[in-house]
């Protein structure tokens, strides 16, 4: 019998290669076109190494892996627009019919995911983010190998997966660094896992101790040529890309300057920043002395010190962040309501994510749950939520809303006649919830494009 998830992959990967080459060549503009160049970084004076990668701000993995796609380009004489398409058509095929599913069915064994269900995670992410198709950005291959390593580390005892999570969790800080709560994570899970088994038959002493050491081994062969390549140019040891650009205090600020932001690269305004203002934030901005964070600690004592306004400031940002007005990280045409369907549609898919979890009897049908797994995956996206918002940083919580939504054994809200009127109750309160819901988030996201500033 065909195992789903390879008969997902091979359907999934036709059905999204179509997708993205109907979709036509595209310019790689701004962070797309740097990821691609810094490819070239690595051969200086005809010589290759890894220590030659000299980005401030950017890892070296995804450029790496950039100027891999090049030289097989040039190979075949495809163009770098198709090598682009396929690498990101392999990420969306991967996440959609195999990770994703596997993380859902880690979370709730009892509810195996079919070939229909891989396919509609899938098409999900084609409708929601097909633009990303075209661009060689990091936000895809990132949430792959975050979902890799959260996968791998299911198995504790097991050499050769935790080799794989020490890998895989590598590979997604590179890639995002937003995703560094991932190796605390991997930690947390890895304890919890080996502390469940200990009434049971367990591995020994000394294979828990080898699947340890292979966990940070692989950890730090992927994070040590960047660590090396910072100290080379900037003196610095960390493996954090961007710490020698001091990323984190330029996010902070940022995201109290703006509770969103996207790029337009259509006619009419340059430079192509759209620039969401939040006024609240720039108040409190105005009270520092040079007008921007300078460390996390000055950031955690405006937490402290104006608890609401800060509370205000997160909200937004979360609400924003759902807020999907595009399909594509580069705007080409800017939206005068004919996107409103794809807002709708987003917004309603979080609604019913957090109905299936709000409602006892849609969370009872999901069966026996190990929330660890899709808790861990959320958490991926906490560090986002301070910085400045863009859409594609809540990748993980958008992915895990798709997950919920498309589980099967979704209860009836409408109970048995005999009960009359009162049948009706569960629906009339989800009726009512669904109401509050969007009357928040159109105020918030209204209130939003009133502040848009092109910049």
């Amino acid at each position: 019998m065909t195992n789903p998830a390879v008969s997902a992959f091979v359907l999934a990967f036709a059905l999204t290669l179509a997708v993205a080459l109907l979709q036509g060549p595209k310019d790689f503009y701004y962070d797309a076109g740097e990821y691609w160049t810094l490819g070239k970084t690595f051969t200086q004076h005809g010589h290759f190494s890894l220590l030659n990668f000299n980005s401030p701000l950017r890892g070296y993995l995804l450029p790496l892996i950039n100027e891999g796609l090049r030289d097989i380009g040039k190979a075949l004489t495809w163009s770098q627009s198709v090598m682009a398409k396929l690498s990101n058509v392999l990420a969306f095929a991967l996440i959609g019919a195999v990770l994703a599913p596997r993380l859902a069915e880690m979370g709730w064994p009892t509810r195996p995911f079919s070939v229909a269900r891989r396919l509609a995670l899938v098409a999900l992410l084609i409708v929601f983010w097909s633009g990303y198709l075209n661009f060689p950005l990091s936000d895809f291959p990132a949430l792959a190998t975050a979902l890799l390593a959260l996968v791998a580390v299911a198995r504790p005892e097991t050499p050769g997966w935790m080799l794989l999570a020490g890998f895989a969790c590598g590979a997604a800080i590179d890639m995002r660094p937003s995703y560094l709560l991932l190796a605390p994570i991997i930690v947390v899970l890895v304890a919890w896992a080996w502390f469940d088994n200990r009434g049971v038959e367990h591995a020994s002493g000394a294979r828990r101790t080898l699947c340890a050491c292979l966990l940070v081994l692989g950890f730090v062969v992927v994070s040590l040529p960047q660590s090396l390549s910072s100290h080379r140019h900037y003196n610095t040891a960390s493996f954090i890309p961007g710490e020698a650009f001091h990323l984190t205090d330029v996010q902070l600020t940022d995201g109290l300057l703006f509770q969103r932001f996207s790029a337009y690269i259509g006619p009419g305004h340059r430079p192509p920043e759209m620039l969401y203002i939040d006024e609240a934030g720039q108040r409190l901005l105005r009270e520092k002395k040079d007008g921007k964070i300078d460390g996390t600690g000055q950031y955690l004592g405006l937490i402290v010190n104006h608890p609401l306004t800060m509370a205000g400031v997160f909200a937004r940002h979360i609400i924003n962040g759902f807020d999907q007005r595009y399909t594509t990280p580069y705007i080409e045409h800017l939206d005068t309501g004919s996107h409103r369907w794809l807002r709708i549609a987003g917004f309603l898919l979080v609604f019913l994510a957090l109905v299936r979890v709000a409602w006892p009897a849609a969370r009872r049908s999901l069966g026996p749950a190990r929330w660890r797994y899709p808790v861990a995956f959320l958490l991926c996206c906490l560090t986002s939520i301070p910085s400045q918002m863009e859409t594609r940083y809540l990748l993980p919580a958008y992915l895990l809303s798709y997950i919920l939504v498309v589980m099967p054994a979704w209860p009836n809200p409408v109970g048995a006649s005999q009960l009359g009127l009162r049948r009706f109750r569960t629906l009339a309160i989800i009726i009512v919830a669904l109401l509050i819901f969007m009357a928040v988030v159109i105020h918030v996201t209204s209130a939003a494009s009133s502040h848009l500033q092109f910049g």
